[in-house]
Formats: structure tokens, sequence, C-alpha cells
């Protein structure tokens, strides 16, 4: 039972992730700038999330090795990621930087095998095979630009290094919403003095930009992280990190629906291929849960 709710919580996560880039877009149109848009999803999100944990009434207490390790945690696995990212977007495509940043599961995967002692399975491998020829198959390779491709992978590393530290690192046990109350704070002053120094830091501009907001931080943000921490606890960090490699699908399903976009028949193969691969990690019993954890 608990592996199927892991399983549905790291969906829900990736669908939730998967439809960020449509609101992120809505609120670009309003006119605001995307460091201002960083800087105001986790503001929100951690405004957010103390206002869940005080309503809930839930412990925020953390001690001295868990607020460090979820500074580190929250910096590398987000603030980094992004920054990595978004350089990668400025000198290779959306889709192709989308696609290494994606190869995280497999670092992950062998981040858990190598330094951790988790057991390969058949399955694994597999599933790998099937989300790497998913993604090739929907990444454009019209320009290549090695640098770019560097830092697309780079942020896939930053960014499986945060999911492994959410299965073994000591704030593992606290409550998913304290996890996503500091990953809100940490990435709002990190993004805040990167923005003052840009001139970045405002407001949305219109009505519409805050209702997007709102819906960016509770649901793109702090629902996709609560359902993803769940789903790493349940099910172990390579199989959710798998898992999660359908976020791409759903933003492009969503931008198809939404937007209207143009889709080749090449990345409808690719969805296929990463629908499968996550269909494969599923049938495999042998996730990288422990008693440790």
């Amino acid at each position: 039972m608990n592996t199927r709710k892991g399983v549905l919580a790291v969906i829900g996560a990736s669908c939730l992730y998967g439809v960020l880039p449509i609101f992120s877009k809505a609120i670009l149109n309003e006119g605001m700038n995307t460091n201002a848009l960083v800087f105001n999803r986790f503001m929100f999100t951690m405004l957010f999330s103390l206002l869940i944990l005080k309503v809930l009434r839930i412990d925020m207490h953390v001690t001295k090795r868990q607020l460090i390790e979820l500074v580190l945690a929250a910096l590398i696995g987000y603030g980094l990621t992004a920054s990595l990212l978004t350089l990668a977007y400025s000198l290779i495509p959306v889709g192709l930087a989308t696609m290494f940043h994606f190869t995280n599961p497999l670092f992950v995967t062998l981040a858990m095998i190598v330094i951790f002692k988790e057991k390969a399975t058949l399955f694994k491998g597999i599933s790998m095979v099937c989300a790497v020829a998913g993604l090739i198959l929907m990444a454009d390779f019209a320009s290549l630009a090695p640098l770019g491709v560097l830092l697309a992978v780079m942020s896939g590393i930053t960014y499986a290094a945060y999911v492994i530290a959410n299965k073994k690192c000591s704030f593992a046990s606290l409550n998913q919403f304290v996890i996503v109350f500091y990953v809100g704070l940490v990435n709002w002053i990190f993004f805040g003095i990167r923005n003052a120094l840009t001139h970045d830091l405002t407001l949305p501009p219109t009505m519409k930009a805050w209702v997007y907001m709102v819906i960016l931080a509770l649901f793109c943000t702090i629902g996709a992280l609560f359902l993803l921490t769940y789903g790493i606890r349940t099910l172990g960090a390579s199989t959710a990190s798998v898992l999660n490699m359908l976020e791409p699908v759903v933003s492009l399903l969503a931008g198809i629906i939404v937007y209207h976009e143009a889709v080749s028949f090449k990345s409808l193969l690719g969805c296929l291929f990463i629908v499968i691969s996550g269909i494969v990690v599923v049938m495999d019993k042998k996730t990288d849960t422990d008693p440790q954890s």
C-alpha cells in the first residue's frame, strides 16, 4: 500500500512540476522577468508553507546538523540547479538542456549503487535505457554548444544530490512541510541577494500575475515538493527519480493543450519511452528503501 502511495505521490509531483512552465510563461506574459519570478516563487513558497505549519501546529524545530544539511541541500538542489540550468538555456535549445538535466536519475542510481551499495536490478537497467532513449527522442540536437551541455549535465548532478539528500541526510526524518519551508526560505534569501544586485526585487505587476504566482507557489512548488519528498522516502531515491522523469512528458503535453505548441512524432515516441520506463521501474519490487532511512 505504501509503495502504491509513493508511486502516486511521485506521479502527482511530476504533473505539478510539469505544468509549472505553463504558469511561469503566463506570469512572464504579464510583464515580470525571469529573475523576479524565481524570487517571488520562493518568497510565496516560504510564506505559504509557514502558514501551513502554524495552522497545523507542526513542530518546526531542527537540530544544528539538520539545519546545515537543509541549507546546503536547498542551495545546491534548487539555487545552484536553477542557476546552472538558466545558463544552459542561454547557450543551447531549451529542449536539449532539459534532456541533459533529466539525466539526474542516472546520477541518483549510480550514486545509490556505488556509494550506498544499493543492489542494481534488471528492471532499473531497462528503465534507465528506456528513459534516456525517450529523452534523446524528445530533444532537439540542432544546436550543440559543449559549455551549454556541461552546464545542463551539472544541473542534473546538483539536483540528483538534492534527491539523495532527502533520503540519506538527517533532515529526512522531518515533516515534509518543514523541509518545504526551509527550501523556500533559503532560496528566497539566495535569489533575493542575487536579484538585489540586478535590481530585480519586484512584485507581480498585475492581478493575474498575483493569481498565477499563488498557484505556482501553492501547487507547483509546495504541493510538488511535499509529494516528491514523500515519494523519495517511500520508494527510495533512484526509483522516485526515474518516475519523476514523467515531468518533461507532462510539460510537453501541457504545452500542446494550453499553447497549441507543435510536436513531432519523434517527441511523442520519446514520451512513450519515458512512460514505459516509469512502468518498468514500478514493476521492480526491490526499491532502495532500507532500515537505516
